[in-house]
């Protein structure tokens, strides 16, 4: 959101903060937490240290913010993916076959930023367990694709298979960030295919 509200008194804040933190996102993905440097983060962001650290704070505190921005999104991404495909096991066969086509192109081979960052950093910073954060929400999504997958299965049926998918799908972000080629990853969500129709 651009913005002129008061950093400091008498010092507005003149730049985008949303296309700011776009910017960040994109250039820790890429790079890593550790391997980014504050040097890298100003010339990225085409702000100045200072104010930088007056909006955002420290490079963990603008890391987080990253993150919780980022998460966000993500989680919003499987809401509307879930919601396009739809009921039944038919409906997992289609987020799955959504999932595939965001996977294979140049933003999806990426990988998951919150999935790289935990390998990274163990999926804290200081205050936020974010690592845990996200596993949880991922789980509340796919929880409610399986329910509807499964609705006379139980509840303990339906969480194991939310467990289960859930667990599938943080895996597959880490052979996405590998560089497996499309090929690759189809073959790993055919399994997840051969195995929904299982259920």
């Amino acid at each position: 959101m651009s913005t002129t509200v008061n950093a400091t008194i008498g010092r507005p804040r003149l730049f985008d903060e949303e296309a700011v933190l776009a910017r960040l996102t994109a250039l820790f993905w890429r790079r890593g937490y550790t391997q980014t440097s504050m040097t890298d983060i100003v010339e990225a962001s085409g702000v100045h240290k200072p104010s930088l650290y007056r909006t955002f704070g420290t490079k963990e505190e603008l890391f987080a913010t990253v993150l919780r921005r980022y998460l966000a999104e993500r989680i919003g991404m499987f809401a509307a993916l879930i919601e396009q495909a739809g009921p039944g096991i038919k409906g997992v066969h289609t987020f799955l076959h959504l999932f595939e086509a965001d996977a294979v192109s140049e933003h999806g081979r990426d990988g998951c930023l919150m999935v790289m960052a935990s390998n990274e950093l163990r999926g804290t910073l200081p205050g936020y367990d974010f690592s845990a954060e996200y596993r949880r929400a991922m789980r509340g999504q796919i929880g409610t694709l399986i329910a509807r997958a499964v609705p006379a299965g139980g509840p303990e049926l339906v969480q194991a298979r939310t467990d289960l998918l859930t667990t599938y799908l943080l895996g597959l972000q880490v052979i996405l960030r590998s560089g497996a080629d499309a090929a690759e990853i189809h073959q790993y969500l055919h399994a997840m295919h051969v195995t929904a129709d299982t259920w």
